[in-house]
């Protein structure tokens, strides 16, 4: 018996070791290209990460007799864009600045071996993704989705629904799931039904396991989720302490930096001068540095409570909210402490207001 418990635990750790292995050794991937460009373009990928929508991966390549190779390797399948450019050729030719070429392909780059290709009667032009991807069953899949509209415009529901263990589905569902209170607890519950297997993303599966307990606590009707802020004298308080009861309450998360969170200013006021009865206002910065909050306050006077997060406060935002820099960002409370809804814009959060 002892012995064979012995063996069932090293076992066990083998397997445990091996899985470590696995998750640590990265996905080589190649595209080949076969694209109809001039001698001298670039090459080049760029991938979405957590925290950058732009990363390029690995060196540009020179694109010669219509051909070119890109290799390289990742953690786990990532959604980015294949370029080609001319921007070489401009510079040392000195041709003028409106000669500049770009093309932009969408791509889902996982272990294994792609190929672009033009495809047939699409113009070269910037903005006409000229070319096309294929060779993996992620990208083949990322496919589906860009011949249904893409990420903007397709059925996301939908396509995950028919793609139940595609990296493209848990991709999908993690971009959902950010800026809380944006989904209902039964579109969070659908995602956990849906999405229980991966095997080409195993670390983003569980990535999107983690995250979901999370989400179904931040949806309309469960109470605002706790952030640790300082106000103006330097004193820290609780989000949930310094809500207004009683009435609805727009939060307002700014940052000095965000030219649309100045824009929307306005209307804010404007909201908060034809609903005074029934509606007040806080706004949360997330600046880190406390004098670019202040110098923001100061150019944008507002005679409502203003509050800033604190480290501790910030790293919440990106944990609970799922918000991280994306301000502006904006909850709509009710009188019993419940979030109502997340509105795109303050004109959004007006017509609930008045649906109220």
């Amino acid at each position: 018996m002892y012995k064979n418990l012995l063996y069932m635990a090293v076992v066990a750790g083998m397997v445990f070791t091996s899985c470590q292995q696995q998750v640590a050794i990265p996905h080589e991937f190649t595209i080949r290209g076969e694209v109809p460009l001039p001698d001298g373009y670039e090459a080049g990928l760029v991938v979405q990460t957590d925290t950058a929508n732009s990363v390029s991966i690995g060196e540009d390549v020179v694109i010669k007799d219509g051909t070119f190779v890109i290799t390289g390797s990742i953690d786990a399948p990532v959604q980015g864009t294949l370029m080609t450019n001319n921007l070489r050729l401009v510079e040392q030719n000195g041709w003028p600045l409106d000669s500049i070429h770009w093309t932009y392909s969408e791509v889902f780059v996982s272990g294994g071996e792609l190929e672009c290709k033009h495809v047939p009667g699409r113009p070269l032009t910037s903005d006409a993704s000229p070319f096309r991807l294929t060779g993996t069953q992620v990208q083949a899949d990322y496919n589906d989705l860009l011949d249904a509209g893409g990420e903007r415009n397709a059925d996301l529901w939908a396509f995950i629904d028919a793609h139940p263990q595609s990296a493209v589905s848990v991709w999908l569902a993690q971009r959902l799931l950010q800026r809380a209170y944006r989904l209902t607890g039964e579109q969070v519950a659908h995602l956990e039904r849906t999405i229980t297997a991966c095997p080409d993303d195993t670390a983003g599966l569980h990535r999107l396991r983690d995250l979901l307990p999370v989400a179904a606590e931040t949806v309309p009707g469960k109470p605002v989720a706790d952030l640790e802020l300082k106000d103006t004298e330097g004193k820290i308080h609780r989000l949930t302490e310094v809500l207004p009861k009683g009435k609805y309450v727009l939060v307002d998360f700014w940052a000095s930096w965000c030219g649309i969170c100045i824009y929307w200013m306005d209307t804010v006021a404007q909201l908060a001068h034809d609903h005074a009865d029934v509606l007040e206002v806080v706004s949360v910065s997330i600046d880190t540095d406390d004098a670019a909050w202040r110098d923001g306050m100061a150019r944008k006077p507002e005679p409502w409570a203003q509050y800033v997060t604190t480290e501790k406060g910030y790293a919440e935002l990106f944990a609970t909210y799922r918000v991280g820099n994306g301000v502006p960002y904006y909850l709509l409370v009710g009188p019993d402490g419940k979030v109502v809804a997340s509105p795109e814009d303050p004109v959004q959060a007006g017509k609930m207001i008045k649906n109220k």
